[in-house]
Formats: C-alpha cells, sequence, structure tokens
C-alpha cells in the first residue's frame, strides 16, 4: 500500500511519456510534500537543441533545473515507482524540495 499520494500538473496538453517534462507533487500520509520536475531523458535532448536555437543557457551550452529527476518514460507508474524508491532508500528529501 502506497504511503504517498501523487499530483501531477500537466495542465491540458498530453503528456508525451517519452519527451516531455512535468511537475509533481507528493503529499505523504503525514502531511508532509515535496515536490520535483520530472523529465524524460529525450526531453533533455530537446531542451538542448531548443537553447541552442533560442540563445538561453548559453545558446544549449548547458541545461539545468531544480529539483529535476530524469525518467525513461513519463508516466503515472515511472512516477509513481521513482518516488517509492526515493522514499524506500531515504533519499525523497534531497531529490525533491520539501514544500511549507
Amino acid at each position: 500500500m502506497k504511503n504517498f499520494e501523487v499530483l501531477i500538473y500537466q495542465g491540458d496538453a498530453e503528456l508525451d511519456e517519452y519527451n516531455d517534462n512535468v511537475d509533481v507533487e507528493v503529499i505523504m500520509k503525514n502531511g508532509v510534500r515535496y515536490s520535483a520536475t520530472f523529465f524524460t531523458i529525450e526531453n533533455i535532448k530537446t531542451m538542448f537543441e531548443k537553447n541552442k536555437l533560442t540563445g538561453e543557457c548559453n545558446s544549449g551550452l548547458f541545461f539545468w533545473a531544480t529539483d529535476m529527476l530524469i525518467v525513461e518514460r513519463l508516466n503515472l507508474e515511472t512516477i509513481e515507482t521513482t518516488i517509492n524508491e526515493l522514499i524506500g532508500e531515504g533519499s525523497i528529501a534531497h531529490a525533491m524540495t520539501k514544500l511549507d
């Protein structure tokens, strides 16, 4: 049984589970909340290419995001499995931001 709830803030657009990113909030049973952005590997590549065109991040020289988690696929199963693993290994507070 899960000891957390997941809120995915994807807006109106449908997620591309192989090339997208999404903000995720985790609410623990004790009320503690965490937040991070989940990116797919392909989306990171897409962001580099976009930044080369727009000039962002020194024209694609680098890419960063606060509280970034990188996954192979962006779907509920992968997100929940990742969160469960982070909780199990005691890493969730390092990988995600604790919300007030």
